[in-house]
Formats: structure tokens, C-alpha cells, sequence
């Protein structure tokens, strides 16, 4: 470019002196100025073309769409997958762990909650068992008159020919609730076992927290529930408790032994000759605490004993 600049001012230079010395007609200075301008114009560096030339085909492109498929795996991953199963309505509660339902074509069913066993209320042997009224109660009024649907896993039924099932109502799974509150263990039966591994989880928080039936020691095992049987009793010195023991023996209960003969002190605490734990006056359980009563007048004593306080 700078080449052609010194052509040109040497080429009107040379064209002003001529024209003086021949007296030829003066070039107009606008000529001159646009002579200029076109061969300025023309001498564009041939190097900014060809960078020109060079640039990437992307900066032509608008700013990169967003990813279709990113956005549906996030709106997948925040809509949960509806429940497949039956839809029914509960209208009457057995058990904890047994209900009544209505089928949307009209037929009733028996169900049996899977991979889950609360304690007894009905059973012709065993009776009541701790913790059975209170995961009754919890059922009963949890998911009576309520719309559930009823997930079904490999078996469909047991041998007493109830519907065997997870039952859901909205997106809580009720089995899991019992296991949650401390009022049933985790029962497997194959080929049933779909959520087992997710509920033996929960059943590990409850068992740390001590609650329902994990505040009873011993009482809830891999084979069902302990509520009898024989036990180590009080050391012999301890005279506040009951006198119906014999050291190193077993523990044998009398009716007689369960009522408070021993009112030579206040506050009388209740202890549990089957579970060793003990229950204080105001406790969740005290009144609650009908059998195999052992009375302490202090905690000291109780503890004294091999007795341990309740959670509740």
C-alpha cells in the first residue's frame, strides 16, 4: 500500500509540473482527490482478505442450542414413574399388618402387606402381643376409607389365599411407614423381596432410635416377635422385688405377682421380668405394663438388678 502512495504522489507531481510548463488546463484538485480515493481503495492489504477468508464457520452461528435430550433426562429424573398396580379402597383394618379393601370392579379382598409383620392382637395362642393394638391403631386410622393402589411383586397370594401386596397411598408406601414408626420388622418370603433391601434400611433407623418395638430388648427377632419365655432373675438380695424368684433359676409369673403389695415407698416403678426394662411412673408404657411385673422403689434398684429404663 505504501508503494502505491508514493507512485501516485509522484505521478501528480508530475502531472502539475507538465501542466504548468505546457500551459495545459489545470487538473481540478477534486480529480485528483478521487484518483486518490480509488487507488487507496483498490490497495486493500491482501493479507486482511485472506483473514477475512479464514474466519471460522462457527463465529456465523448463533450460541450453541441447548441439549433436547439433557433437558428431557432432567425432567425425567424429577417426575416420579407412577405406581403400577390395582387401585382399591380400604374399608376395614384386621391388623397392623392385614386390611380389608374394595376393588375398583366391586369384588373385596383380603390383603397382606408384604415383606413386613407387626405383632399379633387376634392370634389364638399368642394373644396380644406388645406393640400389636398400637400398629393396629396406627393402620386403622392411617388408611381406613382411604384410596390406595395395591403393587403387586412374583407371588399374589399366601396360603390362606390373601392378596399379597405393597400398598401405596399417594407416593407414601405404607409398609415402609410401619417400619419407619417402630411397629413392625422386616419378614421375607420369597420370592417376594422387591423392596427388601430399601427396608432393612429403615428398619436400622428405627432399631438406633430405640422405638415401638425396638424398645423392647430381645423382643423382636429374624424368626417373629418374643413375649414369653424365661429370663434371669433379680439378684435374691434385692427385697423390693418380687418374691416368686429364685437365684439362678427362671422367672415363673403368678397373677398375685403383678399387683403392688409393696407400698412402703412412693412412686413405685414397674419392671418387666421377660423384657428386664423398667418403666417409670408417666412413662408411655407404664400403665400400659399388666405382666411379669417386678416393683422397684428407685431406679437405682432396678438398675441395680440388670434392668435397663425404657426409651418412651
Amino acid at each position: 500500500m505504501f508503494l502505491s502512495l508514493v507512485i501516485l504522489i509522484v505521478f501528480i507531481i508530475t502531472t502539475l509540473v507538465i501542466s504548468i510548463k505546457s500551459k495545459w488546463v489545470f487538473i481540478p484538485f477534486g480529480t485528483i482527490i478521487l484518483v486518490v480515493g480509488i487507488t487507496a481503495g483498490c490497495s486493500v492489504p491482501e493479507e486482511t482478505v485472506q483473514k477475512e477468508k479464514q474466519k471460522p464457520v462457527e463465529q456465523a452461528l448463533p450460541q450453541k442450542l441447548p441439549d433436547n435430550n439433557q433437558a428431557t433426562k432432567n425432567e425425567t429424573t424429577q417426575v416420579e414413574t407412577p405406581v403400577q398396580g390395582q387401585t382399591a379402597k380400604v374399608i376395614s383394618v384386621t391388623d397392623g399388618d392385614t386390611i380389608k379393601v374394595q376393588l375398583a370392579n366391586g369384588l373385596t379382598e383380603k390383603v397382606r402387606l408384604i415383606l413386613v409383620d407387626t405383632p399379633e392382637t387376634k392370634h389364638p395362642r399368642l394373644g396380644v402381643q406388645p406393640f400389636g393394638k398400637e400398629a393396629s391403631n396406627f393402620t386403622s386410622k392411617e388408611l381406613t376409607g382411604k384410596d390406595v393402589t395395591l403393587e403387586l411383586d412374583v407371588g399374589q397370594r399366601d396360603q390362606y389365599g390373601r392378596l399379597l401386596a405393597y400398598v401405596w397411598f399417594g407416593n407414601t408406601l405404607f409398609n415402609e411407614r410401619l417400619l419407619e414408626e417402630g411397629l413392625a420388622r422386616v419378614a421375607v418370603f420369597p420370592p417376594n423381596t422387591k423392596y427388601v433391601d430399601r427396608f432393612r434400611e429403615v428398619q436400622k433407623k428405627a432399631q438406633a432410635s430405640g422405638i415401638g418395638i425396638w424398645s423392647i430388648e430381645n423382643y423382636a427377632q429374624e424368626d417373629g416377635y418374643h413375649s414369653e419365655g424365661t429370663v434371669e432373675t433379680p439378684p435374691a438380695s434385692n427385697s423390693n422385688s418380687n418374691s416368686n424368684s429364685n437365684s439362678g433359676g427362671s422367672y415363673t409369673n403368678d397373677p398375685s405377682d403383678d399387683q403392688e403389695t409393696n407400698l412402703s415407698c412412693a412412686g413405685k416403678i414397674k419392671g418387666n421380668a421377660n423384657s428386664k426394662i423398667y418403666h417409670v411412673p408417666g412413662g408411655s408404657y407404664y400403665e400400659s405394663t399388666q405382666d411379669n411385673i417386678v416393683w422397684f422403689c428407685t431406679e437405682a434398684e432396678a438398675q441395680a438388678a440388670g434392668y435397663r429404663k425404657s426409651k418412651r
